[in-house]
């Protein structure tokens, strides 16, 4: 195998980051370059590559670069048996595919031009027309490849159908001119036609979270040709000084903890590499406001198991980026009630004290989950759990009526029963509001429903 040395850049600073490089036997490693490394501005690529003048070796460089890669769709497959490469050449695969890496990130032979620049909305985007929009949603929505003549400009990780879009000011949708490099500002996600609803189950997520008091994505649902999709507005995205969208630096936990998407869940990892209570710890305790960051994360947690969702693996937490090396947690995204389907599994994502499921989450097992996350006084442990709890609950009642005034009575009734089986086991009292809602689809022993 020949060795092969790529460009790694970062949206909006002239030099390249680093070099990702293959060597003969196919290991790949990553090095920083000199004049990054000198910019006071310039962040790491990752919490796992933080900056240093020694190279990275193989486990941390193909952990970080593979997840840069897509989930969930044909493009790595036409690569491969197009250029008869291997699923773990990563350096092979982003020599081909690496410009169109998610966010600010791109990938790129050596000394190539910037692959992406910021855009300019009065001439950088060409409007979609209501016949090529209705094309677009209908082959997301049965999984078949785009129209003719469009590419995804901002190929999306995940199992959902998404494509990244752009909205004008006038509110058209758009895609970047090809060639150009300019970033999008929404993603358009397109439900399996087995869950058409999931739309507008995400967006009514998504504002409960924002009444909740967690940092959120906007959304909203669009009808497009008869199906409802959800257009989710980027926060990795801002105008510069100029008025032209730019990209911001982020990623996900797994990036951050140096673990391939394959290990996005807690019980798919090994000691030491996994997305478990420890790991989250860790990255909290590097962004600018480590006691924030855990108090959020914790609301987060309780919300999801009031809601029903127990896909929130490290794929669906990011970080931003910013100046000088300062860190924040990104606003929540991918935020489903994944226990409305059957199908769905109980287990979490990661761990709750020792609780592996939904249902065995009581008082004991919250406990240590914070004293995991660094909170040493159990009193103080008593106080978060009882604050959150009550007012998350209380913020979560309130909207179960309106829920069902606009269709997803199912969605109410779930967070009901989640609420009622929940707060007995903290010794907490549910709001009156949840103890009279129907029951009917509760299944099985647990206090969740399906």
């Amino acid at each position: 195998m020949a060795r092969l040395d790529l460009d790694v850049r970062i949206d909006g600073f002239a030099a390249p980051a680093g070099t990702l490089t293959r060597n003969e036997a196919g290991g790949v490693s990553f090095q920083y370059s000199k004049f990054h490394l000198l910019d006071d501005n310039a962040p790491p690529l990752s919490l796992s590559l933080p900056l240093r003048d020694e190279p990275f070796g193989d486990p941390v460089s193909r952990a970080f670069f593979d997840n840069l890669l897509q989930e969930g769709t044909g493009a790595l497959d036409r690569v491969m048996a197009r250029e008869g490469l291997a699923r773990d050449d990563i350096a092979g695969l982003l020599a081909h595919v690496g410009k169109d890496c998610p966010g600010a990130i791109s990938v790129l032979p050596a000394g190539a031009r910037p692959a992406k620049i910021p855009g300019d909305l009065a001439t950088d985007y060409r409007r979609f027309d209501e016949v090529e929009l209705v094309a677009i949603v209908q082959s997301l929505l049965e999984r078949r490849r785009l129209p003719d003549g469009l590419g995804d400009p901002s190929p999306l990780a995940g199992v959902q159908s998404k494509l990244g879009v752009t909205r004008l000011p006038g509110g058209d949708l758009a895609e970047p001119i090809p060639g150009r490099g300019s970033p999008t500002t929404h993603i358009l996600k397109v439900p399996h036609r087995n869950h058409l609803k999931d739309a507008a189950h995400e967006a009514s997520s998504l504002q409960l979270s924002r009444l909740a008091g967690l940092d959120t994505a906007e959304a909203e649902v669009i009808t497009v040709g008869g199906i409802e999709a959800l257009l989710v507005r980027r926060f990795d995205r801002a105008l510069d000084d100029d008025g032209r969208i730019v990209r911001l630096h982020q990623e996900d936990f797994a990036q951050a903890l140096g673990l391939p998407a394959a290990l996005k869940y807690q019980r798919r990892g090994t000691p030491g590499r996994q997305f478990n209570s420890a790991a989250i710890r860790v990255i909290l305790a590097q962004t600018i406001a480590p006691a924030d960051a855990r108090a959020n994360f914790i609301r987060a947690t309780l919300f999801d198991l009031m809601i029903g969702n127990v896909d929130a693996h490290a794929k669906n937490f990011a970080l931003l980026h910013l100046a000088r090396g300062r860190t924040v947690l990104a606003p929540r995204y991918d935020l489903l009630p994944t226990r409305l389907d059957p199908d769905v599994t109980e287990q979490l994502s990661y761990d709750i004290g020792a609780a592996t499921l939904t249902s065995d989450v009581g008082r004991a097992e919250l406990d240590a989950f914070l004293a995991t996350l660094g909170i040493g006084s159990a009193a103080a442990r008593r106080r978060t759990i009882d604050a959150t709890a009550t007012s998350l609950s209380a913020t979560l009642a309130d909207e179960l009526e309106r829920l069902s005034d606009v269709g997803m009575k199912r969605f109410a009734d779930l967070i009901a029963a989640n609420i009622r089986g929940l707060l007995p086991k903290l010794g907490l009292t549910p709001p009156a509001a949840v103890m009279n809602r129907d029951a009917s689809i509760a299944r099985g022993g647990g206090w969740l429903i399906s």
